[in-house]
């Protein structure tokens, strides 16, 4: 097995799968209370744009979700999303692709939500 391919399975635990597919680690700081993992997106078009000459026009503000805790500290995901806009036109719009990783009603995982929900008293 590859060094990347374990990586990537050790951050599989960590990080829930469907985040992965979008995201790539960027970063990770830590300190004696709190892990964060700093994720940016890949560079996938939003579907808004597709056929069109997309440009990458900076980044969204990063979305913070808490995960599972590693090793008695908190962790927090970072999602830095990309933002895009057409190359070539007139049209101005700014786009970014929409994501659902948070438990409704919460800044969690889903995952994470759904385990403080069902241990909840």
């Amino acid at each position: 097995m590859k060094k990347e391919d374990i990586q990537l399975q050790i951050y599989s635990l960590v990080i829930p799968k469907e985040i992965l597919l979008s995201f790539e680690i960027d970063n990770i700081k830590e300190n004696e209370e709190i892990v964060e993992i700093e994720l940016i997106e890949k560079e996938i078009i939003p579907s808004q744009l597709l056929g069109k000459q997309a440009v990458l026009n900076g980044y969204m503000n990063p979305i913070e979700l808490q995960s599972y805790p590693i090793q008695g500290r908190k962790c927090y995901l970072k999602l830095k999303r990309r933002r895009w806009k057409a190359q070539g036109t007139t049209d101005s719009t700014i786009c970014h692709n929409e994501y659902d990783f948070a438990a409704e009603g919460t800044k969690a995982t889903k995952m994470f939500g759904a385990f403080l929900k069902e241990n909840s008293l």
